[in-house]
């Protein structure tokens, strides 16, 4: 782990809750908030990992990526998962809030990591929300986190990259939040 960056790939973890987080509880680097007639939602980058809340009327679905020595409570959690190879999950919810998600954990040779790290860097650059973290750049390749997303009327698609130089790794995640 270069020195000052908190998340690793072996201990990072995919959570789900019904309820809001506070922010006190991450270090967010960028706080982006979306608008649309059927909800609201705030996207932060909180390093090499993500929050994304959505809001409709009194309701809340919350997506975090965190390290598995966060402090995050346990009260509303619906999920939590290790990030190891792929995994998708389904949730039909009763409050109009339904959700999906996908995510891979994909460790490459030094040729391709660079490659697509560098591709997913020119796209950041042009589009989408992307954070880089100079001050803990390993292999001359820069840490990243880069989120893009589509805000629908009733749907936010999000895609997130999160780039690992020290273990040649890239962290994606896609999630379909769907107001029914």
């Amino acid at each position: 782990m270069a020195i000052g960056q908190k998340q690793t790939v072996t201990k990072l973890r995919f959570f789900l809750y019904d309820r809001p987080l506070h922010p006190e509880l991450f270090d967010i680097h960028l706080d982006h908030h979306v608008v649309k007639n059927s909800y609201e939602a705030q996207i932060w980058v909180t390093g090499c990992a993500h929050v994304i809340g959505v809001y409709r009327d009194s309701h809340t679905l919350l997506e975090a990526t965190a390290d598995a020595d966060s402090e995050l409570p346990k009260r509303g959690r619906l999920l939590e998962m290790p990030f190891r190879g792929e995994k998708n999950h389904q949730q039909q919810r009763s409050d109009g809030i339904n959700y999906m998600m996908n995510f891979q954990v994909e460790t490459m040779s030094p040729k391709v990591y660079s490659r697509t790290h560098h591709d997913l860097a020119r796209l950041g650059a042009r589009r989408g929300l992307f954070v880089p973290f100079p001050r803990w750049m390993v292999r001359s390749l820069t840490p990243f986190s880069f989120i893009d997303y589509e805000a629908k009327p009733n749907e936010l698609h999000v895609f997130a990259f999160h780039a690992f130089p020290e273990h040649l790794t890239i962290i994606k995640s896609q999630s379909i939040f769907e107001m029914a």
